[in-house]
């Protein structure tokens, strides 16, 4: 789509106020369009027959307009209509194409003629995930890596994806209220991984699992990209955005300029464990006295006893 409108926008004075639009592919109402400013651009028609106000947003990547008269120039044929506008504010074509992939499951959701408070709402995850792109990433590689290929190897994708736990802070990666999870990935051929002793020991009950994942880099592996589009084939529209979102928060900045690596994914499913957290080798915490904290230790899990678990069906 943007090589077509490149195509239709060149030779065009684009003048203040006018966009040179073609329908966004598979709509019939909805545009995608050249700002004077060269910006690439999603025109929403939408309806305002109880005349709310929103506020705008300016983001670095993203400009939201909210129901705004706006003339265009489809074809040759100009008119003067009303739209919620999203302007992208890059020129870089990795970023044009995933704005081209968020636009495609935003029409998706909203449907030819949306009342503009379901749009108003719909946005504000569009709004989350370019905001995201400004910030530094949270998780190394192989860590996220390993937290979605546990949300891919479950039945109910969703609820994974829903239960999935994302801020620094967190102690624990999986939470769904029955069942909460803490996946550790290792590329190593022993069973080792980092621990923070809360994640292990603390003075509540609390039942945790431990997901221990081994994998190993290789050419024709799957890359967290790869895993992101399985994962959304599954899913309906509305969760797409969900997932995309949280893994913007991760990654951030890196989202769409990092080149990503490849692991295997047979030896991962076959090599996938899971264990009692309090069956895991860890220093006790009886032992550490109250003013040493932030303790983070390596715990060998060959000779640990695993639980005899569906693997696909850990978190429903």
């Amino acid at each position: 789509m943007i090589n077509k409108l490149d195509n239709i926008s060149k030779g065009l004075e684009l003048q203040d106020d006018i966009y040179s639009v073609i329908l966004f592919e598979g709509s019939e109402n909805h545009f995608l369009g050249i700002n004077n400013d060269g910006h690439l651009a999603l025109l929403l028609k939408t309806s305002n027959r109880e005349h709310k106000k929103f506020v705008n947003f300016r983001g670095k990547n993203l400009q939201i307009l909210f129901d705004r008269e706006s003339a265009i120039n489809n074809e040759g044929l100009n008119s003067v209509e009303q739209f919620t506008i999203l302007h992208l504010l890059s020129d870089k074509r990795s970023i044009q194409n995933y704005f081209i992939e968020i636009c495609k499951i935003l029409i998706f959701n909203l449907g030819e003629s949306p009342k503009i408070i379901k749009v108003h709402k719909e946005l504000e995850s569009v709004k989350d995930i370019f905001l995201n792109l400004n910030k530094n990433k949270i998780k190394e590689e192989i860590g996220l890596w390993g937290e979605l290929f546990l949300i891919y190897s479950q039945e109910n994708k969703e609820k994974a994806i829903s239960s999935w736990h994302l801020k620094p802070t967190d102690r624990i990666d999986f939470n769904s209220g029955k069942v909460k999870i803490e996946v550790k990935t290792t590329l190593s051929s022993d069973r080792k991984h980092i621990f923070k002793l809360n994640q292990l020991r603390n003075h509540y009950t609390e039942n945790v699992l431990v997901c221990s994942i081994m994998t190993n880099e290789i050419e024709n592996g799957i890359s967290i990209k790869d895993l992101i589009n399985k994962i959304s084939n599954e899913l309906n529209s509305e969760m797409k955005l969900v997932l995309l979102n949280k893994v913007s928060s991760i990654l951030g900045s890196d989202l769409l300029s990092i080149s990503y690596r490849y692991f295997d994914e047979k030896s991962a499913f076959d090599s996938l464990r899971i264990y009692e957290s309090n069956e895991v080798p860890a220093i006790e915490k009886d032992c550490i006295v109250s003013e040493v904290s932030n303790i983070i230790f390596t715990s060998n899990l060959n000779k640990t006893k695993y639980l005899d678990l569906d693997i696909k069906k850990l978190i429903c």
